[in-house]
């Protein structure tokens, strides 16, 4: 059986997520930020009369994003072109990640997904590794991701 995912870029790699999930994409933008709340949360966005809580997927599951350097750097703050905010409801629970870029939706199979190089990534966040033309597609599990906060 196969089943449709959404695929984005996160820091130079792949990550999918089941598709069902998702309730929209937007293009990036501010979110009102929230004092004493983990480094990871990004803020409260309000769309369409719904608050959704934004959370940075990158620090979230541990990577790094390299940052400016020299003269030429840009300033802090400002969202690379294509960022974007997901929109994702799990176990009933609506909230919002930041991703680099969402690459594509493709039909995968579903089965056991081959744990593979999901190196400097915490392996409870992972579901497992499929491939797609020969590219690797880190699964990624958003129950366990925002349920341990």
């Amino acid at each position: 059986m196969t089943s449709s995912y959404l695929v984005f870029h996160l820091t130079g790699r792949l990550f999918g997520m089941k598709l069902q999930g998702a309730i929209e994409i937007l293009p990036w933008r501010p979110s009102r930020p929230v004092p004493l709340s983990f480094q990871f949360v990004e803020g409260l966005l309000d769309y369409r009369g719904t608050v959704y809580p934004v959370f940075n997927l990158a620090q979230r599951v541990g990577l790094n994003r390299p940052g400016p350097i020299g003269f030429t750097a840009d300033e802090q703050g400002q969202p690379a072109a294509g960022r974007s905010i997901i929109l994702v409801e799990e176990n009933k629970k609506s909230f919002g990640i930041t991703v680099d870029g969402v690459a594509k939706m493709v039909k995968l199979e579903d089965g056991p997904a081959v744990l593979g190089k999901a190196q400097g990534i915490d392996p409870g966040f992972v579901k497992g590794c499929v491939y797609d033309d020969g590219q690797e597609i880190i699964i990624l599990d958003f129950e366990r991701l925002f349920n341990a906060g």
